[in-house]
């Protein structure tokens, strides 16, 4: 069941919270959800057709910065520093077309994830996703949702993606169990 955990933050409190890019690497158990991440998107750019990639939400761009650099990515984050800087319900209008979008674990930081994918639908071939799964008594700051791999699955065919792969990451010392999506 999809679940809201907190009221929206004011672009102020927006700016306080995001000051910085995300580094993956001051968690241990997020180095094991990057790593299949990016697993994934390598796997989908096997596709020749794949030229280009969107991540705005990049943090430090480690998952792009691992993919093949033939394909030219859009990079951006709220934080300074990058092509495209600002909220992704911003920058998603600021590039063009592309063969694949990666957003990972950024969803459930959104005030409007239905609307974002919608718009990423807009601009994308594939979509790879990361989310943490059922995680209702998540306290960090950060999260606004929680919801069911079922309720990703539905969020991503409401908007005309057609997911293809999902891997479910079940990490047993670690706070989050996370789902991992490939979709057209």
């Amino acid at each position: 069941m999809i679940k809201r955990l907190r009221p929206k933050y004011t672009e102020e409190q927006l700016k306080e919270v995001y000051n910085h890019p995300h580094d993956h690497r001051n968690w241990t158990d997020h180095l094991i959800r990057v790593s299949q991440t990016a697993e994934m998107v390598r796997w989908i750019c096997m596709d020749e057709a794949v030229k280009t990639g969107a991540d705005l939400s990049c943090g430090n761009a480690h998952i792009a910065n691992q993919q093949d650099p033939r394909i030219r990515w859009y990079l951006g984050d709220f934080a300074p520093g990058y092509e495209f800087t600002g909220p992704i319900e911003q920058t998603i209008h600021q590039i063009p077309g592309v063969d694949i979008f990666l957003l990972s674990e950024t969803l459930e930081h959104l005030d409007d994830p239905g609307k974002v994918l919608w718009e990423i639908r807009q601009k994308a071939r594939f979509i790879v996703l990361s989310t943490p799964d059922d995680a209702g008594d998540d306290n960090n700051p950060e999260h606004y949702w929680s919801w069911s791999v079922d309720d990703v699955e539905g969020m991503l065919k409401d908007v005309g993606f057609e997911p293809f792969v999902l891997n479910q990451l079940k990490l047993y010392d670690y706070y989050y169990d996370f789902q991992i999506w490939g979709a057209r």
